[in-house]
């Protein structure tokens, strides 16, 4: 998993495909990653291409799980049809989704 600091923002790459094996390949690193943080992160999904209902899970258990610890888990980058199904399940009013990197990262600093 690919990962920066970035003031004190912690920047995950989402990989591209969040099927079943992406999901279970990622999912425990990011756990880690999350959880070890205890604050603002941001999930970059700019390359993901395919996500699987277990990906949205797996968002949603990493946001839950930094939430209580004063933390937040935001989304950006996501390619049109990515955005579609955020949309169609709602997922869209469960997390703060930007366009990009630097409009997240802009908007963590506010």
């Amino acid at each position: 998993m690919k990962s920066e600091q970035i003031g004190d923002v912690l920047v995950i790459e989402v990989p591209a495909r969040l099927d079943a094996l992406g999901v279970t390949a990622f999912e425990g690193p990011l756990a880690e990653a999350v959880s070890g943080h205890k604050g603002k992160v941001l999930a970059d999904m700019s390359q993901v291409n395919f996500v699987a209902s277990l990906a949205l899970r797996m968002l949603l258990t990493n946001l839950k799980a930094v939430q209580p610890l004063g933390g937040d888990l935001r989304l950006a980058g996501l390619q049109p049809q990515i955005g579609e199904i955020f949309r169609k399940s709602r997922f869209d009013t469960l997390f703060k989704i930007y366009p990009d990197r630097e409009a997240a990262l802009a908007a963590y600093k506010h």
